[in-house]
């Protein structure tokens, strides 16, 4: 299936944002390297700081959605958390510039991106505090600490690969090995 062009400049924002940051990456940039003119990134998007801003919440929307369903459909809260790591792995691994990209907007103080996903960390702490009311999980921690630690590990994992790699590239021989042992290691944490 063919890219439309607006796909193709959203996707070349990403990668461009995601190496250099918003401030070092021009409009110029961001044709040239989706093979458009200006005019039609400015018929798409008003200006640099609009398309900055739908590149936020075009990507983040992709894993948004899906996360939210496996909210209302896994209904084992150990399984839910397994899974949730495992499909925010995967989905990082398919888009290794997303958590470039984010750092780089963490870096700027922008907001926006805790408003995108507050609504998944509501829900995902609602769900762990159950889970910890019902027995099923340790009761002394913050369920945002549980989500902010897999988060972090999994986009440190992608981003300092440079610096892991030194340590032990065999984590980056094998990816699976790495996330599961993870996984493992955090279910067993949390479990009461």
């Amino acid at each position: 299936m063919d890219m439309t062009k607006k796909e193709k400049i959203l996707n070349e924002s990403l990668t461009l944002f995601a190496q250099h940051g918003f401030a070092h990456v021009s409009v110029s940039m961001i044709a040239k390297q989706a093979g458009v003119t200006k005019s039609l990134i400015f018929h798409h998007f008003e200006n640099k700081e609009m398309l900055w801003e739908t590149v936020k919440e075009h990507f983040f929307s992709k894993y948004a959605a899906h996360q939210m369903d496996l909210f209302e459909t896994e209904k084992d809260p150990i399984e839910l958390i397994k899974k949730t790591m495992l499909y925010y792995f995967n989905f990082i691994r398919e888009n290794p510039m997303i958590p470039r990209f984010f750092a780089y907007a963490h870096l700027e103080n922008d907001d926006n991106c805790g408003k995108l996903d507050r609504p998944l960390v509501e829900r995902g702490g609602e769900l762990i505090r159950q889970a910890q009311k019902a027995g099923i999980m340790r009761q002394d921690f913050n369920p945002v600490v549980l989500i902010l630690n897999f988060i972090a590990v999994i986009n440190q994992y992608f981003v300092a690969s440079c610096n892991f790699s030194v340590w032990d590239p065999s984590i980056y021989d094998d990816p699976d090995t790495f996330i599961n042992d993870f996984i493992n290691i955090t279910i067993e944490g949390i479990r009461a």
